[in-house]
């Protein structure tokens, strides 16, 4: 038989500085900002934490991103984003990023954006959610993830028994994924957020409509 060759280490350095980037796009309309944060290796506690964190802060009119952002400031009409939006949470191994984006008018700053998402993070990293926010968050966890292995007429669960099966060699952990949200606690809530919300793990872009400053 044929021996496989060592997997490559794909694994990256830990995130010390934040980062910025900024992008002129003569095709742009209006400018843009994105907010990337690494995220928990894959099926840590942690990484199953993160997921319920991004229906907290992002996922759905509900979430305090869109009611602050959208809601409350007025500042955009959708924020959008998730870990992995080249596909979800599940179907990937190695490195990888939540994160959140939204175009705005030119009347609002790059910085009072920042701001408010400065507030909301630092809002889970300074006190535990209550019973209620993550009931809500295992609820919508678990809608997104049923919509996942719905998706495109199957598709979508043969594409997550394939990832199971080729990331862990075990394609029934398709059944296990509901349970694992339901082990996470308020408290690794808070601890996810202080340790991968830091604005040290933090890289910002920002788009700049081509002739305006």
């Amino acid at each position: 038989s044929t021996e496989l060759p060592p997997a490559p280490d794909i694994s990256e350095p830990e995130q010390t500085k934040e980062k910025f980037a900024s992008k002129n796009d003569k095709l742009a309309s209006r400018p843009a900002i994105a907010f990337g944060y690494h995220v928990p290796d894959r099926n840590t506690p942690e990484y199953f934490a993160m997921g319920l964190i991004d229906q907290i802060l992002l996922q759905g009119n509900d979430s305090r991103l869109y009611q602050r952002l959208v809601q409350k400031e007025g500042i955009t009409g959708d924020v959008s984003g998730g870990i992995n939006l080249l596909g979800n949470m599940f179907n990937y191994n190695g490195p990888n990023l939540w994160i959140s984006y939204l175009f705005y008018d030119d009347d609002v700053t790059s910085e009072q954006i920042t701001s408010i998402m400065d507030d909301e993070v630092e809002k889970l990293i300074e006190n535990k959610i209550d019973k209620e926010t993550l009931d809500r968050a295992v609820v919508k966890m678990r809608s997104s993830f049923y919509d996942i292995v719905a998706a495109t007429f199957g598709f979508g669960k043969a594409d997550l028994l394939a990832s199971f099966a080729m990331f862990d060699d075990n394609p029934a952990r398709i059944n296990e994924i509901e349970s694992e949200f339901k082990k996470v606690t308020p408290e690794l809530i808070q601890q996810t957020a202080q340790k991968y919300l830091r604005g040290t793990n933090r890289t910002v872009l920002t788009i700049i409509p081509e002739g305006k400053s």
